[in-house]
């Protein structure tokens, strides 16, 4: 059947239409994925959809094209059509796809010509050898009206053409007449097979009779090509051209070097669209939950035209795991003394394994908005995901804030602490007291104290001292309150503090406190301090008297009467019976002698008198003495000592005629006798003391007894004394 001239005209039209909308004329798109390059942020567990669009190439990738022509007699003006032609033919393929390759092939009639097949020229790239191939091919012969096409299929897909692997291959069928069936011993439908195994595609050109039978509309329905019918000569090559520009193409997809932990998937699984056509796509991508925050990871999407990949038909999918951002949770150390040490832990959860250091910040009390650390340390994340500050000393009373800044590392983000999160409240401190009271004094002397604070935070002010007299062992009325200032060491001195009586006397030191530390006082009995008292002496008697002459003893009166040496540290008075009446040489009425004692303030008071003493030894004027007293006086502030004489008389001269208070140390001589009135003699050894004779009479001349006569002697004395 031939075509009209305005049905060829409309079929041209459609064909200039064909090749415009393939991008034959101006491209819509270029050929490729869009987008090629996914870049995502997807968490561990995450998945998104894109829409991927693979724009096809107008001709299919790596084009294997067989030209396969019958060239019996009556194809002559096709074969010249397609020799004019073949470069333009050849060079808009190979502009297309520069790897395209072709090769050119004939077919007879067996039945009349002794080839019914021949391979003018193998597949190549070579342009020249093609159009030589094409060159080569001459219209002739011919018997009956079938010829053998269907050979000629067979041949070419059982490899008679070889076919590169993985090319998109295509046969042009191209004739005027059905073929015989079976043709050279094949049949339509083992062409058909072989077709298929080789993975042809036929586009069928019919002159006049290809398809008569429906033979050929049966190939390219079975190789999913096309049947062009009603062609004259002239149009076979601008149709063949038309017909590479819009042939199916298939795009599948593979994976390749694709991340464990990213799953790609598409839908459909593959698409048929005429080349130069859209390929849509849904494309999900997931990211496992076992992707490590921070990495990266990575997939390639190969798509697959006619299961050919080419370049510019593979998607990279770069998908960076977001790292994780952590929760941190502190926990300041308790309620810390003034000076105290204080810390802080932080323990990171949520993370990935978090590993790095966290930084700490103190800020003192004041600093609401943790604006000025006043101290900054690093703590190592442990495995448990915990970091720890250290101890740090702390400051003054107040309230203070930690800040806790986690660093960060590849796969967890920095986290911080709000300021305020962790307060840690500094309380004043306690420090301890000790003391040191002086030693042991004298009754009477000076005592102190001496406090030294420690553990406390730079404590000042001041410290009362008390001091208890004893028996006030509860401490309860104190008998002195002096106070001391503490110096930059922590110690206060009390200051001297003149004691009482002897005893066991107590000190307590109370600190007073400041901003920063408590009171504190040092218990009681804690420092006491031993006073001593004073060694109170002495000794009086009446009447001593010693006269010896050539040897005789005239005289012997040992101390009459005597109290014997008196030592004591009480208060107590010591006293013998007064003698009445003394005779012989010497007399005397009412002797008497005495010693008192007062504990405190020590004082030893030793006091003798004598009444109408007469000496009279032979040789020596008679000594006549009326009423006298002595008195020896002795505190620790020194010692005194009185007489008081009524009469003295020595032979006929009157010494004292009346009452009289001598002077101390008052000497008379009245002829051979020597007297000492208010005799005083002090000694320091082995205490402090006066001894005060009232009357000392001594002679001590030739031929005359030797005397020596004491009359109301006192002696006091005191030692231990501050």
């Amino acid at each position: 059947m031939r075509m009209t001239r305005s049905l060829r005209a409309a079929v041209c039209a459609m064909a200039a239409g064909a090749m415009l909308a393939a991008g034959v004329g101006t491209a819509s798109a270029a050929p490729g994925v869009t987008p090629a390059n996914v870049t995502l942020n997807l968490a561990p567990g995450g998945s998104t959809t894109i829409a991927k669009t693979v724009s096809t190439p107008a001709i299919p990738p790596k084009p294997d094209i067989a030209f396969l022509i019958d060239t019996t007699g009556s194809m002559g003006g096709v074969i010249s059509n397609v020799r004019t032609n073949a470069n333009t033919i050849l060079s808009n393929v190979a502009s297309a796809q520069p790897d395209a390759q072709f090769a050119v092939a004939e077919y007879r009639d067996v039945s009349a010509d002794a080839t019914s097949f021949r391979v003018a020229q193998n597949l190549t790239g070579n342009q020249t050898d093609v159009t030589n191939g094409i060159n080569s091919l001459v219209a002739s012969g011919g018997g009956d009206i079938p010829e053998d096409g269907i050979n000629g299929l067979f041949q070419v897909a059982s490899g008679a053409v070889g076919f590169r692997p993985n090319s998109t291959r295509i046969v042009l069928l191209i004739g005027d007449a059905p073929s015989h069936d079976p043709s050279n011993g094949h049949t339509l439908a083992a062409a058909i097979s072989a077709l298929q195994a080789a993975d042809i595609t036929v586009l069928a050109f019919d002159l006049s009779g290809l398809n008569s039978g429906g033979q050929a509309t049966a190939i390219t329905d079975a190789t999913g090509g096309q049947l062009f019918s009603g062609l004259n000569a002239s149009e076979v090559s601008d149709t063949i051209l038309t017909a590479l520009h819009n042939l199916p193409v298939t795009v599948t997809h593979q994976l390749r070097d694709c991340d464990s932990n990213l799953s790609v998937s598409l839908s459909p699984g593959s698409r048929t669209v005429t080349s130069g056509d859209d390929a849509t796509f849904s494309e999900n991508v997931s990211v496992g939950a076992g992707a490590v925050p921070g990495s990266t990871v990575t997939c390639k999407v190969d798509f697959l035209l006619n299961g050919v990949l080419s370049p510019g038909f593979t998607e990279t999918i770069t998908e960076h795991v977001p790292k994780v951002t952590p929760s941190i949770a502190t926990t300041p150390s308790g309620t810390a003394p003034a000076g105290g040490n204080v810390s802080d832990t932080a323990t990171l959860t949520g993370g990935y394994h978090p590993t790095g250091t966290v930084k700490f910040e103190l800020f003192g009390p004041g600093d609401t908005d943790c604006s000025t650390p006043i101290a900054t340390r690093t703590g190592t994340v442990s495995g448990s995901g915990t970091a720890a500050s250290g101890n740090i000393a702390a400051g003054g009373v107040g309230t203070y804030r930690w800040v806790a800044s986690y660093s960060g590392d590849d796969s967890n983000n920095p986290v911080t602490s709000e300021c305020g999160d962790e307060q840690v409240v500094v309380v004043k401190a306690t420090p301890g007291i000790t003391t040191t009271p002086s030693g042991s004094v004298p009754a009477g002397g000076v005592v102190s104290d001496t406090a030294n604070l420690s553990g406390g935070f730079h404590p000042d002010g001041q410290v009362t001292f008390k001091l208890y007299a004893p028996g006030d062992t509860d401490c309860t009325t104190p008998i002195a309150t002096p106070t001391g200032t503490l110096f930059g060491n922590g110690i206060a001195v009390s200051g001297d503090v003149t004691i009482g009586a002897a005893g066991t006397y107590r000190w307590t030191a109370t600190y007073n406190g400041d901003d920063n530390n408590n009171s504190v006082t040092s218990p009681c009995s804690d420092e006491q301090v031993t006073v001593t008292p004073q060694r109170l002496t002495g000794r009086a008697y009446g009447l001593t008297a010693g006269a010896t002459l050539a040897g005789l003893q005239l005289v012997n009166i040992a101390r009459t009467p005597d109290t014997g040496p008196v030592s004591t540290t009480s208060t107590g008075t010591t006293s013998v019976p007064c003698t009445a009446t003394l005779s012989g040489l010497i007399s005397a009425h009412a002797l008497c002698a005495k010693v008192a004692t007062t504990e405190f303030p020590g004082k030893s008071v030793a006091t003798a008198s004598i009444d109408d003493t007469t000496i009279g030894i032979t040789g020596i004027p008679v000594i006549s003495v009326k009423t006298i007293n002595s008195s020896s006086t002795t505190t620790c502030a020194g010692s005194t000592g009185t007489t008081t004489i009524a009469f003295l008389k020595v032979g006929n001269t009157v010494v004292i005629a009346e009452p009289t208070t001598i002077q101390p140390n008052t000497t008379v001589n009245v002829g051979v006798v020597k007297l000492v009135l208010n005799e005083q003699t002090s000694f320091t050894t082995p205490d402090k003391g006066l001894t005060v004779n009232a009357v000392h009479v001594t002679v001590d001349a030739l031929g005359l007894a030797k005397t020596n006569v004491v009359l109301a002697s006192s002696e006091s004395d005191i030692g231990n004394c501050p």
